[in-house]
């Protein structure tokens, strides 16, 4: 056999063997959509907040940009969901945006009055196959502390969020929705948290 044949059949090999293979679903959930509330842009609190760090606190085996798994609509074939964007990035970004829309986020760093340390503890998807429709599942939670110019850690609350949809196709689509409103419930939960509204009335909001 030439040398060029065997070229050929090799190639042919790895096609097979890539066509075969499950591919990987890439999720791009976008922004948060924002809600229409009152904020706190006209009180003594506006624009002291500000997302200082990010931590991926998920267990290693569960860390990274890998979400979860999607099956193909007929085949039912798994594949492994992975973020676009680091999970633990993406969600102190719409943190920020979240802050931002409610009159909390500060210019810069440097003229925040509190700092939020995040710790995210979990971002993770769950498709159940169905006859007719899937269920995918969602779930979001993270860790906030509110420290002080000082470095002090003045509290720290958890807030998570599930979110379950049921899809008749475009799973991707559904996920990526799903993972916007978990993530917004979040948002509402924080806000609504003991530990968040004693840091706004610390700031005079």
């Amino acid at each position: 056999m030439s040398r060029a044949l065997v070229r050929i059949v090799v190639i042919l090999g790895l096609f097979s063997l890539w066509a075969c293979a499950p591919k990987a679903v890439i999720l791009d959930p976008g922004p948060v959509p924002m809600e229409a509330q009152p904020g706190w842009s006209d009180t003594p609190a506006a624009w002291s907040l500000w997302v200082r760090q990010v931590r991926d606190a998920r267990p290693p085996e569960r860390a990274g940009q890998r979400v979860g798994v999607l099956y193909t609509r007929f085949e039912k074939t798994p594949q492994d969901a992975f973020l676009e964007a680091d999970p633990a990035a993406y969600v102190a970004q719409e943190l920020r945006r979240y802050l931002l829309h409610r009159g909390l986020e500060a210019s810069s760093q440097g003229k925040a009055r509190i700092y939020l340390d995040l710790e995210l503890r979990e971002f993770s998807l769950e498709e159940v196959p169905g006859t007719v429709m899937d269920e995918i599942r969602v779930r979001v939670a993270y860790a906030v502390s509110f420290v002080d110019r000082g470095g002090n850690v003045l509290s720290k609350v958890k807030v998570e969020a599930e979110n379950q949809v049921k899809s008749p196709g475009n799973t991707a689509r559904r996920a990526e929705a799903a993972f916007r409103e978990a993530l917004m419930d979040t948002f509402r939960a924080l806000a609504q948290s003991e530990e968040f509204r004693k840091v706004v009335a610390r700031l005079g909001g």
